[in-house]
């Protein structure tokens, strides 16, 4: 058996640990190892916890004393593929005294791998991305430099177009510029009051020439009694304007985009500011990744509107700097409804006037 206290220092471990014999029988499994498999792992076989034929000749490689240590990665099918890192090291009966002869850990790494597919995917997307409008203006400046280079309605036409590809490029680095800071800050929460009314009044009377020019309506309802919270007003200007420019280009004509912002009725310590339209709506099967980075459900639509698939990714970073969160209700054919859900102030200080 092993000593009390090796037993203590190894339950002190948040990774999985067994303790094998040289017949992997398992002699010791840790709090980790136990709670990980949710069973008594003593003297069962480490083939009943962990059947891979790769972890299963590692441990006969370190039992036959072929190696001192084996490390490799393996792909445990749970209830969600997990990917371990497990590293078995052979031990020395001599000074064990007992009939441990490995020592095998268990460490969950399926976060590591997540994060490196998703910059992996990210990295395609941006390049993506900027490959189509770069691959456009090379073909504009050689046709410009070709067949139209003496011809001035082509010149007109196809600088606008160039135009056109330029500020896609150009708002696409600017929302990326903008991720980058809110992760470097997401951490840190803002400590300001903000005046909401003032935020969404100056939100919605900068989007009222695009309402007219989509030929719809923005409705603004504020409770008047609705409290300050804490929060970044450039922020949440940001977050405002994201979702109420979505409301109104994703809306059809002649109808009303509503903003309401009212103290939430379900909990005291909240306001709720929704964000409704009556536009085509969304499957539900799409609402769970809309603020995945480059998410579109409708690709060409939201490029031929400028989007660069980064808006809600953009907001919901912010709604996490800011402990807050949105909550998305749609339904097909009826509308959308981006309900903004933020904590009030805690303590009585000037509002940020930004």
């Amino acid at each position: 058996m092993l000593k009390k206290s090796v037993k203590t220092i190894l339950n002190g471990l948040s990774v999985a640990v067994f303790v094998i014999d040289a017949d992997k029988i398992i002699r010791f499994g840790n709090n980790a190892a136990i709670a990980r498999f949710d069973a008594n792992l003593k003297d069962q076989p480490l083939s009943s916890f962990v059947s891979a034929d790769e972890c299963l000749d590692a441990a006969s490689q370190v039992l036959e004393n072929k190696t001192d240590t084996v490390s490799l990665e393996l792909t445990l099918q749970d209830v969600v593929p997990t990917t371990y890192r497990l590293i078995i090291t052979r031990l020395d009966a001599e000074r064990t005294g007992t009939d441990a002869r490995a020592i095998i850990s268990l460490e969950d790494i399926s976060h590591i791998r997540e994060a490196e597919q998703m910059r992996i995917d990210f990295v395609a997307n941006v390049s993506h991305e900027l490959r189509s409008p770069l691959t456009s203006l090379s073909g504009f400046i050689e046709t410009l430099q070709g067949p139209a280079k003496n011809d001035p309605v082509a010149q007109e036409r196809f600088l606008a177009l160039m135009a056109g590809d330029a500020q896609r490029m150009s708002r696409l680095i600017g929302d990326l510029l903008s991720l980058a800071k809110l992760q470097a800050k997401e951490r840190i929460p803002p400590s300001n009051t903000v005046d909401l009314p003032s935020i969404l009044r100056r939100v919605t009377a900068s989007l009222e020439p695009l309402s007219k020019r989509e030929n719809t309506d923005l409705s603004l309802t504020i409770s008047p009694d609705l409290p300050l919270v804490t929060g970044d007003a450039d922020e949440l200007t940001q977050v405002f304007q994201n979702l109420i420019e979505n409301g109104v280009k994703y809306s059809p004509q002649n109808t009303v985009v509503e903003v309401i912002a009212e103290p939430d009725p379900s909990h005291i310590n909240q306001v709720r500011i929704s964000v409704k339209d009556h536009g085509d709506g969304l499957d539900p099967l799409h609402i769970p990744r809309l603020t995945e980075r480059f998410y579109r459900v409708d690709k060409g639509r939201s490029r031929t509107m400028g989007g660069t698939g980064l808006g809600l990714a953009i907001v919901k970073h912010i709604l996490i700097r800011h402990r807050a969160y949105l909550h998305i209700d749609s339904q097909v054919g009826i509308g959308s409804n981006f309900a903004v859900f933020l904590p009030i102030a805690t303590r009585k200080r000037s509002a940020d006037k930004h």
